[in-house]
C-alpha cells in the first residue's frame, strides 16, 4: 500500500448523512478522478514495470467528524394564527415592521413596536379581531406612534410597496445562496473541533489518530520485501492529522517503531500555523527546541498558494519542511481544492517523489 491519501475537513462519503450538504458547497472530493490521475502520474515512478499494481488508498475519517443535527422546524408565523403573548407579540411586530423599513429607521421601529405590544388597550382590541385584521391594526397603531424625539414628533414613513417587494426579492435571492453555506459551516468547523477535542493522548490515541496509525501500519506491512517507498498525500487539515501522528503518536507506539514515510506532500497545508500556535498534539515548542515531524519521516513537501487563503508555508516553523507556493490562480473560493484537480500538480508531485525516493 505505497500511496495513502488523507483528506481534510468537511469530506463525506455518499452514505453519510452530511453528504448532500457538503456536496452542494464543495462538489465533493472527486476521489475516482484523483485515483486515476495518481495512477497515471505517481504510480509509474513507484513501480515502473507494473503501475497498475500500486495500491493507492484513501484514509477516510469523515464518519468520525462532526454530525450536523437536522434544523428545527421553523416556528409558525403568528400571522397564521392567534396573537402570541406580549413578549412574543413585540418580537413579531418588530420583525414585521423591520422587514419593510430601512435600517436607519430601525430604532424608531423598535420603540414603536414595543410601545404597542405593551399597551393593554391596543393588544386587547387586537385580540378581539380576526388574525387577518389584527396584524394590520397593530402595524397601523405602531406607525401612528410619535417618534424622532430629538427632532420633534413625526410619524414613521415606510417605503413604497414596490420598494418593499424589491427588498423581499433580494432577501429571498440571498437566502438561497446563504442556506447551503449556513448548513456547511457547522460541519467545516465541527470537524476541526471534534478532532482537537477527541484526538486523545500519545498513550491513548483518539479514533481519528488511531485510524491513521492503522493505515500506516498496514501500508508498512504491505510493502515489506518490495523495497517500494511509502508516499502520503494529505490535503488541508489532513496534514495536521498526519503531523500529529508522525510527531507524537507514532513515537509513543513501540510496536510501530519501524514505520517509515518516505515522502509526504501536504497540499493546501495548514501545518505551519498549527505548529506555530501550539495547536498540534505536541503543544507549543518548549523553549528554543523547534518541533519536528518526528523520526518516522523522510522528505516533507509543503504546498500552499497565495490564492488559497486556507493554506500556509511551514518553512522556518517546522524543520525539514520544503515549501512550494503553487500558482493556482483562478477563483479564491475554489482554490483550496484546486490542487487536487490540477494535472500539473500531480506531475510535479510525481517528479518530487522520483527525485526524493529513488534508491
Amino acid at each position: 500500500m505505497p500511496v495513502l491519501f488523507i483528506h481534510g475537513v468537511a469530506v463525506r462519503a455518499e452514505h453519510d448523512p452530511e453528504w448532500a450538504t457538503v456536496r452542494r458547497v464543495t462538489q465533493g472530493l472527486r476521489w475516482p478522478a484523483m485515483l486515476s490521475t495518481l495512477r497515471a502520474t505517481v504510480a509509474p515512478v513507484l513501480r515502473p514495470d507494473d503501475p497498475d499494481g500500486v495500491d493507492i488508498q484513501p484514509v477516510y475519517w469523515g464518519d468520525l467528524g462532526a454530525h450536523h443535527a437536522p434544523p428545527r422546524p421553523p416556528a409558525p408565523d403568528p400571522a397564521d394564527g392567534g396573537l402570541p403573548s406580549r413578549d412574543a407579540l413585540g418580537e413579531a411586530l418588530e420583525a414585521r415592521l423591520r422587514a419593510r423599513t430601512p435600517a436607519g429607521l430601525w430604532p424608531d421601529v423598535i420603540r414603536a413596536a414595543w410601545h404597542v405590544a405593551r399597551d393593554v388597550d391596543l393588544t386587547e382590541t387586537a385580540r378581539g379581531l380576526a388574525p387577518a385584521q389584527a396584524w394590520p391594526f397593530l402595524e397601523a397603531a405602531a406607525l401612528a406612534q410619535p417618534t424622532g424625539v430629538a427632532s420633534g414628533p413625526r410619524r414613521l414613513h415606510l417605503p413604497a410597496p414596490l420598494v418593499v417587494q424589491r427588498q423581499r426579492n433580494l432577501s429571498r435571492a440571498l437566502l438561497t445562496v446563504r442556506r447551503p453555506i449556513t448548513s456547511f459551516v457547522p460541519i467545516f468547523l465541527g470537524d476541526l473541533l471534534v478532532y482537537l477535542d477527541r484526538r486523545g493522548t500519545p498513550q491513548a490515541p483518539g479514533p481519528i489518530p488511531r485510524r491513521l496509525l492503522d493505515a500506516l501500519a498496514s501500508a508498512h506491512a504491505a510493502r515489506q520485501g518490495s523495497g517500494e517507498p511509502l508516499v502520503v498525500l494529505t490535503h488541508s487539515l489532513g496534514g495536521v492529522l498526519l503531523y500529529d501522528v508522525l510527531s507524537v503518536f507514532l513515537p509513543a507506539a513501540p510496536e510501530l517503531r519501524d514505520v517509515w514515510v518516505d515522502f509526504w506532500c501536504a497540499a493546501g497545508s495548514q501545518v505551519g500555523p498549527f505548529v506555530e500556535l501550539g495547536l498540534t498534539a505536541g503543544g507549543a515548542p518548549d523553549g528554543a527546541d523547534a518541533p519536528t515531524a518526528g523520526p518516522h519521516l523522510g522528505y516533507f513537501w509543503n504546498v500552499w498558494s497565495e490564492s488559497d487563503l486556507l493554506s500556509f508555508p511551514a518553512g522556518g516553523v517546522v524543520p525539514g519542511a520544503h515549501d512550494t507556493a503553487f500558482p493556482l490562480g483562478g477563483n479564491v473560493q475554489a482554490g483550496h481544492l484546486a490542487y487536487l484537480q490540477r494535472p500539473e500538480f500531480y506531475r510535479a508531485l510525481a517528479a518530487k517523489v522520483d527525485v526524493h525516493t529513488r534508491r
